[in-house]
């Protein structure tokens, strides 16, 4: 199966600041990229459902807030991980520079996808 995503993806765990889409605060960032990320959580909100993310890259003060909308869905009966994935609608210039440089420095070519520091 080809690829179809064309910004490079890393592993992450990252856990939201807030989040006014009022997913639960046990949900999580497992995958990332500077146009999307994969939401792991037991509640996924619909298609089309938008949200507002703060969170915090590691080794940065600053908080990113990112807005998104969910692109697909699995519930926990279909996959190991219940979850949606988002892709990011809106972000601040300087917020996307935090993000690409955090993807940047944490992707490695040829291994796929990178496990970033916690």
């Amino acid at each position: 199966m080809q690829e179809k995503r064309q910004a490079p993806r890393i592993e992450t765990d990252l856990k939201f600041i807030s989040c006014s889409s009022g997913i639960s605060t046990d949900s999580r960032i497992t995958d990332m990229s500077t146009t999307g990320a994969f939401i792991e959580t037991s509640e996924p909100l619909p298609i089309d459902a938008e949200l507002d993310l703060h969170l915090q890259l590691p080794g940065d003060s600053d908080i990113v807030s990112i807005d998104a909308r969910v692109v697909w869905e699995k519930s926990v009966c279909c996959a190991a991980a219940a979850g949606m994935g988002v892709q990011f609608t809106n972000i601040l210039p300087k917020h996307h520079e935090k993000l690409t440089v955090f993807i940047e420095q944490n992707y490695q070519p040829g291994n796929g996808r990178e496990q970033a520091p916690v």
